[in-house]
């Protein structure tokens, strides 16, 4: 009986060894099906339902999500950006998009006080946004002229403030 059990032990562990392996060479070599997702500078974002790039000299997407916590610690900065841009001559409109439903990214935008068009429905692949907040300036092509992903910090947000033409008295620098 012992030489069996020896056997039926040995036989596991060499097939788990093979199992093992195959896995592990086709991790390794097996050519990536699919590219990470990042927007870089210079990529042309997908056209948006409902938003005219051509209609603005730049549009700053703030590419948000519900429920993600760094988009709702980030909506102090956005109302800041918002209120300056609705005062001045920024040169940069501001929308909201959502790959959430009409009435979640409306939940988002009117619980955070982000008063600015929302465009919901716009999976995150079309933009080639892997996570959220990520803001995007565009041009009237939909180019992408400069991108931010995550919460940001205060260097960032001055980054922002500075490439949307927001550098007035409205729109204070981050602490």
């Amino acid at each position: 009986m012992k030489p069996k059990i020896e056997f039926a032990a040995n036989l596991a562990v060499i097939v788990l060894a093979v199992v093992i392996g195959i896995v592990f060479i086709k991790d390794r070599f097996a050519p990536s099906s699919s590219e990470p997702i990042e927007v870089k500078v210079g990529d042309k974002v997908a056209r948006i339902e409902g938003w005219d790039f051509g209609a603005h000299d730049e549009t700053l997407m703030l590419v948000l999500r519900k429920g993600c916590h760094f988009c709702e610690d980030s909506a102090p900065f956005y109302q800041r950006l918002i209120t300056h841009q609705k005062q001045s001559d920024s040169h940069a409109a501001i929308i909201a998009v959502f790959p959430d439903t009409a009435d979640a990214a409306k939940e988002v935008v009117q619980s955070e006080g982000l008063a600015v068009e929302a465009i919901s429905g716009v999976p995150l692949e079309r933009l080639n946004v892997n996570g959220t907040p990520t803001l995007l300036l565009v041009d009237r092509t939909g180019k992408v002229l400069k991108a931010w992903m995550g919460m940001l910090s205060p260097r960032q947000e001055l980054e922002v403030i500075k490439a949307t033409g927001c550098n007035g008295g409205g729109c204070r620098e981050p602490a």
